[in-house]
């Protein structure tokens, strides 16, 4: 009570401020209270409850802007008489006035005037103090009650109180209701402000709705075409077993077309009649169905595009043909300037290599850079459009493309068709929600500045023909989309690191939009060195605590279908685990105490049942190591147990081989001798000095070794603390057969970190990295051989690299085309200079080993596993009588009889050994997995 007492009077000190310098303006409600100065700049938001100041006072913000001749001009004069708050620019020469109506539990403020040309005016912008956190006890939120005026951050908790409005789009007639209240609050009062909008489709299922709606919390099997009439009862199956409530059915493909939809006719004869059947049966077993689409996207086999183009499909440009052509010709000469434009497509790039001429489309496989302006290689007639002749300085249009696909005109009809033509199937088959894939394209439409705008459009002109209110997902994320949507956070699925992606998942979500959470699509993966993971229990046991833990749902993707089911047991056993999980999730019968714990980042958890027959958790630890090397520097260890004395559980995998160093298939990607493979530019973290040169006087392989010597005067944090040499390769190597690399290392000692990288063309591997890491921890030289696509550890550095979490952990690099090889340090510690050599580095071919007999020494106590394990293969080991040998795709291989001691783990930190033969000129690689386990929670 003394605290809100002191910010009440401060808060009045500040009143008396404003007025000493004119009559400050408040903006009020039952919950919160805005007081603006005359000079306009806010003076406090207020929780009229508890007293507390919400307002960032160090923002020094204006409450209003505008925009004129690309400046911003902040607002010089606020006042208001009665319902009327009148804003004066002087700088721009311009002001306006907005109506302030009081709806009881919020305000709504619109524009009813703007005098003087502007380009936009921001009409509230309000700094806080609140993070937009569900923890806070307060909550603040602007909502845009129409689509012409733009609010960027997302409902229902935010940070910052902000709305604007765009000359283009309108600015009279903006508006925006604010709020603030309680924490609990919120929802409800954002209902209220919803259900009162006049111009926008309600969804009374989504956005402040959405929680209180059981579907909105469910989990959905993929069906990429497979589900038809005669399959419908092994889904129905299928979905049972998996304990799954949903289908997600995902267009494209030989399913249904992006565009105009037309369906398959050869599965499904009647069209969406006969899908409309097969969901009314699915609804009849309790399944709900979804329809998955690529939102305004346009399949270039649709009607738009076939036999005659629709003239709404759009376009980056138009040029003129300089001259006439006939059907036949194959080089097409404009009038207008082609440099700059490229050949190269692909999933994420926005370009094409079509254009659209007359009622006829064509393809070019060349485009000059200078002139005459021309492009060769024409294809006539494409995408089933008939070749005609086109007179000179008939319009020459070169369409939009992304994801392989073509988009309308936003400012045409088509737009508005396609969405029309959701609503149409939506309502037809009685389709329980959306997903809205590919709307993160938007940028295509009319750039990145307007995304907004016209992926909102889009989502109302769908809900707007829905005859009843479906709820939708989409990805990608606007402010109006919130009171369309029913769940949050649907990431793709990681092809390795998956333990730390699914952190990295639960760290990003943004809680303040009070939706239910999704945990993503996933799909599993068995042994497919060298860039992907296994997706072994224990994975799928972290996923399952997580779903648990967080309420969050999952959807399973391809992996999951009958045909992989069989062939794949290690799939059979992921989906029987998630199954338990899913079902227990759905029971709400986890103690709240217990789900906090198992939202820890980082903290594991296995399921068991106790002996009443009761669920309860664990606590378990992985601790892994990877042996590269029959070296001790390799082959001996420190695992960690955090709990008390145990008998020690085990999983030992037989990883790929490399041919040797010398190999005459070997391929070398960097020698340093002669003037080096990476020219002159070093680059590296500010604060750092880095060089790079040839070496002569230490060798251990070919003529020369390269010197990385690196300095961090101390204004770096040691993980931030990068340098980095690249080479490219043009053309494209082909490593397809070489995806190993061998290299020998210098060490210092220092423990810096050293990264090796090979990527691909962006337009071919979204991006993708491979990375491989050695920690310099070490002195004088010793080899490697690196196989296995770092990930993790990419986490634990700041790179500068322009990568994120897609990138490291889920793409995948071409090894038959791979553009560039780099060196990168990192980890070096402030004040300290790390020098360390690298010889030529090869990229050397994979090879099989087998393993013979892998022995485990902890504690004195040696295990001995008389078995042979073909690289794939692993040892699950949970005790004497409980050991078993899993092939690559996780068949049971049969049991393993070990001999010796079985080792216990003491407490703290134990000596691990490891010992294995091979075949003979090949060094055997294995992963060692030493888990323990905790008192149940």
């Amino acid at each position: 009570m003394r605290t809100a007492i002191l910010l009440l009077g401060m808060f009045l000190a500040w009143c008396g401020a404003a007025g000493a310098q004119g009559a400050s303006v408040t903006l009020e409600t039952a919950g919160f209270r805005c007081v603006v100065g005359a000079d306009g700049k806010a003076i406090g938001f207020v929780d009229r409850k508890s007293g507390t100041d919400y307002l960032d006072h160090g923002a020094e913000t204006p409450f209003a802007r505008v925009s004129k001749g690309g400046k911003e001009y902040p607002v010089t004069s606020v006042s208001r008489e009665g319902g009327r708050l009148r804003l004066e620019f002087a700088g721009a020469d311009a002001g306006a006035e907005l109506e302030i109506r009081d709806r009881g539990r919020y305000l709504v403020l619109e524009v009813k005037e703007v005098r003087g040309v502007v380009e936009s005016l921001t009409f509230m912008d309000i700094p806080l103090t609140l993070k937009g956190r569900p923890d806070e006890p307060f909550a603040a939120c602007v909502l845009s009650l129409n689509l012409q005026t733009r609010v960027d951050r997302l409902p229902a908790l935010m940070d910052r109180l902000q709305a604007s409005c765009h000359e283009k789009f309108g600015l009279v007639g903006a508006k925006a209701a604010l709020a603030g209240v309680p924490r609990d609050e919120i929802l409800p009062v954002l209902r209220e402000v919803l259900s009162a909008v006049d111009e926008m489709p309600h969804c009374p299922v989504a956005g402040p709705w959405a929680d209180d709606i059981p579907f909105n919390h469910g989990s959905y099997l993929f069906n990429f075409g497979a589900l038809t009439t005669d399959t419908a009862g092994e889904w129905m199956e299928m979905a049972r077993s998996l304990g799954i409530t949903q289908i997600d059915n995902h267009g494209g493909g030989e399913f249904f077309r992006f565009g105009d939809f037309e369906l398959n006719r050869e599965k499904w004869p009647d069209g969406w009649n006969t899908y409309k059947d097969i969901v009314a049966r699915l609804h009849a077993e309790g399944i709900s169905s979804i329809f998955h689409t690529y939102a305004f996207f346009i399949d270039k086999r649709s009607k738009y595009v076939t036999p005659v183009p629709s003239p709404y499909l759009d376009a980056f440009r138009t040029l003129t043909l300089a001259a006439q052509i006939g059907p036949a010709d194959t080089v097409i000469t404009v009038n207008e300037p082609t440099k700059g434009m490229r050949t190269v497509t692909g999933f994420f790039e926005h370009n094409s290599v079509i254009l659209h001429i007359g009622d006829e489309l064509v393809t070019f496989r060349g485009v000059s850079q200078s002139p005459p302006w021309r492009f060769t290689g024409v294809i006539r007639g494409a995408f089933g459009t008939r070749a005609a002749a086109h007179p000179k300085g008939a319009e020459s249009r070169h369409l939009k493309e992304c994801f392989g696909l073509l988009v309308p005109d936003v400012e045409s009809p088509l737009f508005a068709e396609i969405a029309k033509n959701h609503a149409d199937v939506v309502n037809r088959c009685g389709f329980d929600g959306i997903y809205l894939d590919a709307i993160d394209g938007a940028s295509i439409l009319r750039g990145p500045e307007e995304c907004w705008y016209w992926a909102d459009k889009f989502v109302m002109e769908i809900q707007k023909n829905l005859d009843q209110p479906v709820g939708m997902e989409m990805s990608a994320m606007w402010h109006h989309f919130w009171q369309y949507r029913t769940r949050w956070q649907a990431w793709d699925y990681p092809q390795r690191g998956h333990k730390r992606f699914i952190d990295a998942h639960l760290t990003g979500i943004n809680g303040g939009l009070l939706l239910p959470l999704h945990l993503g699509w996933w799909n599993f993966q068995s042994f497919n060195p060298p860039q992907v993971e296994p997706s072994y229990p224990d994975v799928i046991e972290y996923l399952g605590c997580k779903m648990i833990g967080w309420n969050a749902g999952i959807s399973l993707t391809g992996a999951v279908d009958r045909e992989n089911l069989r062939k794949i047991p290690l799939f059979r056993r992921a989906v029987e685990m998630l199954r338990t999980y899913e079902e227990l999730r759905r029971s709400g019968g986890i103690d709240e105490a217990v789900k906090a714990r198992l939202r820890e980042p980082g903290k594991e958890f296995a399921l068991f049942r106790d002996q009443s027959g009761n669920p309860r958790f664990r606590p378990v630890n992985h601790d892994t190591h990877r042996v590269e090397s029959p070296e001790p520097w390799s082959s001996a260890w420190t695992a960690e147990n955090p709990f008390g004395r145990q008998p020690v559980k085990l999983r030992i995998e037989a990883l790929m081989s490399v041919e040797p160093y010398g190999s005459p298939n070997a391929v070398v990607l960097a020698d340093f001798s002669g003037s080096g493979p990476f020219g002159k530019e070093r680059l590296a973290a500010p604060g750092l000095t880095f060089d790079f040169r040839a070496e002569t006087g230490r060798v251990k392989a070919g003529g020369a070794s390269g010197l990385l010597a690196v300095r961090n005067s101390g204004n770096v944090p040691a993980a931030a603390a990068w340098a980095r040499l690249d080479r490219t390769f043009s053309p494209t190597m082909d490593l397809s057969t070489r995806q190993a690399l061998g290299v020998w290392v210098y060490g210092d000692g220092r423990g810096e970190l050293l990264g090796l990288r090979l990527e691909s063309p962006k337009h071919v591997s979204y991006g993708a990295l491979c990375d491989r890491y050695i920690t310099v921890d070490f002195k004088g030289w010793r080899y490697f051989e690196l196989v296995e696509t770092e990930s993790s550890r990419w986490s634990d550095y700041t790179w500068n690299d322009g990568k994120w979490l897609y990138n490291v952990y889920r793409e995948t690099i071409d090894f038959g085309q791979v553009e560039s090889f780099g060196v990168r340090l990192n980890g070096i510690p402030a004040g300290t200079e790390v020098q360390c050599l690298i010889s030529p580095v090869k990229a050397l071919p994979l090879v099989s080993n087998t393993l013979r007999n892998p022995e485990v020494t902890i504690g004195g106590r040696k295990i001995v596993f008389p078995v042979e394990m073909a690289s794939g293969s692993w040892i699950e080991y949970n005790g004497p009588e409980d050991c078993t040998l899993y092939g690559p795709s996780g068949e049971n291989l049969g049991k393993v009889i070990p001999t010796g001691a079985a080792p216990v783990l003491g407490p703290g930190r134990n000596d691990v050994r490891f010992f294995v033969r091979g075949s003979d000129g090949l060094t055997p690689r294995a992963r060692i997995t030493v888990i323990s386990h905790g008192q149940p929670l």
